[in-house]
């Protein structure tokens, strides 16, 4: 699916990290601009929480925005809702960072550990939990084993190596012949 737009491009991102649920709103915030939340429940006959609960995990990526307005009516505060003026590619660049950030801690800690599994639950520890526990699993009492965590560290590497050679948004040359 390629995007003509930036916010044709918020729409599949919106879809794609959380759900269909988000695609739709975000079609409806790039369609009618801003929004309440009130409002998109009712377009989406969903209940007012579950649109809520999205819109802040949408705020959170960075695809969506809101302003606050004081209702004179009630005295509560009213949100209005609308996609992110950011460009596209900048959300994704960002996206990527973080998650090449948390893939690069979790193998600093395969690397600088060492680990102890469960047998019969799977459950994994490290060197510290595991002698904590003398080396017997808390769930199922077990005996804890060695475990080898190679695997572990060259997944991490590949997806690190990938992630870094990943460039989403960049456009290949094509030559006519």
């Amino acid at each position: 699916m390629i995007a003509k737009s930036d916010e044709e491009a918020l729409v599949i991102l919106a879809r794609k990290i959380h759900g269909e649920l988000a695609g739709r709103i975000a079609e409806i915030l790039m369609k009618k601009g801003e929004v309440t939340d009130d409002d998109l429940a009712k377009i989406l006959k969903v209940d007012i929480n579950k649109v809520r609960r999205l819109l802040n995990l949408m705020f959170e990526s960075r695809l969506v925005k809101y302003r606050r307005a004081r209702d004179e009516k009630i005295g509560w505060y009213k949100y209005f809702w609308r996609l992110t003026d950011e460009p596209a590619h900048r959300v994704l660049e960002d996206r990527k960072r973080m998650a090449l950030k948390i893939l690069e801690a979790r193998l600093r800690l395969e690397e600088e550990n060492e680990y102890f599994y469960c047998p019969k639950c799977g459950r994994k520890y490290t060197l510290d939990d595991a002698d904590s526990y003398g080396y017997i699993c808390p769930y199922c009492e077990e005996v804890l084993e060695p475990y080898d965590n190679e695997k572990d560290k060259l997944v991490l590497r590949k997806a690190i190596e990938k992630l870094s050679k990943y460039s989403p948004l960049k456009i290949e040359k094509t030559t006519k012949t």
